[in-house]
Order: C-alpha cells, then structure tokens, then sequence
C-alpha cells in the first residue's frame, strides 16, 4: 500500500504515525509546503493527563513528559475588576503546538516515514495521483482553497468578530475568559498556560469595535500594544507576541458532508473547522485520524475503508461543528450576557452550548472503538 499525506501538522502526522505502526510495509509519504522550522501557532489545549487519557495527543508520544505541558484544572471568568474562580471538574493540558508537532515529526520518521518540506502542490496533477493507492488530505485551512477537486471544495462561512492568537510570557495558570469593556468597545480574550514560559492569548472583538478603535489602520504589530493596554491589569506589563505573517482576521468555519472523494480523503481541520472557545480542534483532527486509521486496518480494501470511515466521521464533525458554531455565535453577541451580574455570566457562558448532546462524550466514545492498540 502507498500512501500519500498532504500536510505535516497533527492530524496527518498522528495518522502516518499510527498507521505505519499497524501496517509496517506500508509506503507512507508526507508533504508539507512550510519549511521544516516554520511551524505556526503557540499552544493548544487538549484534554485529561497523558498517558492515560485516549484523546490528549501527548498519551501517543513515548517523549510526552519532555514537552513541558501544563495541566490546568481551574477557569476563572473576568469581567471588568469582578473574577470568579470555579473548578473545571476535568483536568486540560496546555502544550506548546510547535513541539507537539516537533515530536509527531519524529516519531513519524523513527518508523520510516518520508517527510518532504518545501511541497506545495496546486492541483491534483501536482501530486502524481496514479502512484498513490490513497492521498490524505491534512492541509488545515488551506484546503479552503487548495482543494484539489471540485467534489471536495468545502462549505465555508466566516464568523462576525475579529480575532489574533498572540502569545504573552505572563502565565495563566487557570483557563481565563476576559471581558473587557473599553471606550471603544468590549474584547475578550481567552488565555491558558501552554508551557513554564509562555501562554496563549486570544483576543477577539467585533468588527465595530475593531474599526472605532483604529485597528484597521495601523501595522499588525502595532495593534499589540493597543490589545497591551486593554488587558493591562491582567497581563502585568508582560507583552504580546504575534507570529510571523499573522493577520486579524475573521473565524472560517470550513466543513463537509462527505469526507471522501475516490482515492482522497479528509481528515482534521480540512475536513471541518471549529471555533478556538470550545477547544477541540486538535483533539478533533487526533480523533478523526484514529477513525481513518481503524477504518483502513480493519477493511479489505480502500473503498470499503473510506465508506467506513465516512459514517463514522460525519456526524461526529457535524456535533463538533454544531458545538463551535453555538460557542462563536455565543461570542459574537456577547454584549448582551455582559449586562449579567458575573454570576449570572458564568451561567450563560456555561450553557451556551447545553441544548446539544455532549461532544466530549461522543468523542470518547468514538475514540474508544477506533483504538487498535
């Protein structure tokens, strides 16, 4: 069997890496269009303690406790000079998302996997189709508009607020949701620790008060200093970071109805995106790497494996979308939970998604019966 992954982030990694553990002979190649050290983003969230929790992408890695994750099991919600401190009753994993995928990259070429840099394929001629019996598609948003085929050009919509995804050396030990009514109008940020040294900070607001604050005319960069000075209580004079090339930009939600097309299949976020307040997404892209690797092991033959896969996936990544959709609009509108007292707040915030079923479950459960290992 010969395989081809396009993109080396952690979906497609975890798949060639749990593959090729299953099936040695297997050929499995990746490519990726970034160069080896440009890996983007600061940390990400997954849930329970490695190496006991099935869904935290750290429990697959025999080098998990060298990647320095932090484990939080308390959020507090700030809203103005008013903070609510509430216990989680599960425990999240904060790590930096460079060395996850850092680790994903060797463990996957331990087993013998190829990974190619620099790859950046336009259309499905690019890619040699013919000598591959399976391409996986694990390009992330990309696939937004490098899609390959007509039959798998995603659905996609944008959210109404701005956002950024800085990083800050200040250290949130719990998972914070920020309000901030400023002058110019309400951001809100989301922080978490993701290592001893550096934590995630998400800000977001709505495009009126991006534009009555002037941050679509001024530099990117310049815009951290503004975000500086709203947060300044929390984040205790320690500055904001923005990656290279990273804009404000709206949230894409990008899905499907069909995760397959012949020999390319779909997997993690070029399958379908979730808004960054759940956090899921990479438990998402980790779990739908499972399910396609459980689905190719345990059938005779690519269609067969790929029809499985299939309907296991969809309706698993439609509740993740229904779940990301009802959090992002909860946002979006936020304005209106703001007149709440903060007790009251941290009511609505946690029922903002109570009228659908539970997706950590159905991940767990989804998760328990693709798990060969």
């Amino acid at each position: 069997m010969k395989i081809l992954v396009v993109g080396a982030g952690p979906a497609g990694l975890m798949f060639s890496y749990q593959l090729k553990k299953q099936k040695p002979d297997y050929d499995i190649n990746i490519i990726e269009k970034n160069k080896p050290n440009d890996i983007f983003g600061w940390g990400v969230v997954l849930p329970g303690n490695a190496p006991a929790h099935p869904a935290n992408a750290l429990s697959y890695l025999t080098n998990y406790d060298s990647l320095d994750a932090q484990h939080i099991d308390t959020f507090r919600l700030i809203k103005q000079s008013d903070s609510k401190l509430l216990n989680t009753g599960v425990t999240l994993c904060g790590v930096s998302r460079k060395a996850l995928i850092e680790s994903l990259k060797l463990h996957c070429i331990n087993q013998g996997i190829t990974i190619q840099h620099y790859q950046h394929p336009l259309n499905e001629h690019d890619l040699n189709k013919s000598s591959y019996d399976l391409i996986v598609l694990s390009t992330g948003i990309n696939h937004s508009s490098t899609y390959f085929r007509e039959s798998l050009k995603p659905e996609i919509s944008y959210g109404k607020n701005k956002y950024m995804w800085f990083g800050t050396s200040k250290i949130f030990d719990s998972l914070n949701l920020i309000f901030k009514q400023y002058p110019k109008g309400t951001f809100i940020a989301h922080a978490y620790k993701y290592s001893q040294k550096m934590s995630t900070f998400i800000v977001e607001c709505s495009e009126e008060t991006f534009s009555k604050a002037g941050l679509d005319k001024i530099p990117t960069k310049k815009t951290s200093e503004f975000i500086e000075k709203v947060f300044r209580n929390e984040l205790q004079d320690h500055s904001l970071y923005i990656p290279k090339g990273l804009k404000w930009r709206n949230f894409m939600t990008l899905g499907h109805n069909k995760s397959y097309n012949q020999s390319f299949v779909l997997i993690g976020d070029a399958l379908q995106s979730g808004h960054f307040s759940i956090g899921h997404g990479t438990t998402m892209a980790i779990t739908s790497a499972h399910i396609l690797v459980n689905s190719i092991v345990t059938n005779n033959t690519i269609p067969t494996a790929l029809d499985s896969y299939n309907k296991k996936i969809i309706p698993l990544v439609h509740l993740f979308r229904d779940h990301a959709n009802a959090s992002r609009l909860w946002f979006e509108n936020a304005n209106e939970a703001l007149q709440l007292d903060i007790n009251k707040l941290v009511d609505s915030f946690d029922s903002r998604r109570s009228a659908l079923p539970h997706l950590p479950a159905a991940l767990g459960q989804a998760l328990q019966e693709a798990l060969l290992y």
